[in-house]
């Protein structure tokens, strides 16, 4: 019985942390949602200003952004949306 709520537990705050992170991401300027995949899909911030042709100024004045509304430092943030399926989303938002 304890172990079934433990996991009942663990089952409720993911989707609650799931809904909070959803909530950060449509919160989120559509140029800082750009950012924020690419630093998820792993690019530092000079690779990304390179990438979104934009200043390293801009992007971290967007990083710092990102991490107030999500409320998570960079390491945190690739940690906690690591099952987001960025490269996919930055491929049919970005066609060649």
């Amino acid at each position: 019985s304890e172990v079934l709520q433990s996991i009942l537990k663990a089952g409720v705050d993911e989707l609650l942390r799931s809904e909070k992170y959803t909530a950060s991401w449509e919160a989120l300027s559509p140029r800082e949602q750009e950012v924020t995949a690419l630093i998820c899909m792993g690019y530092s911030s000079y690779e990304i200003a390179n990438i979104l042709c934009i200043s390293y100024d801009t992007v971290r004045t967007h990083s710092k952004h990102i991490y107030v509304k999500f409320n998570l430092k960079r390491k945190e943030l690739r940690e906690a949306l690591k099952d987001w399926r960025f490269a996919e989303w930055w491929d049919s938002s970005h066609p060649s």
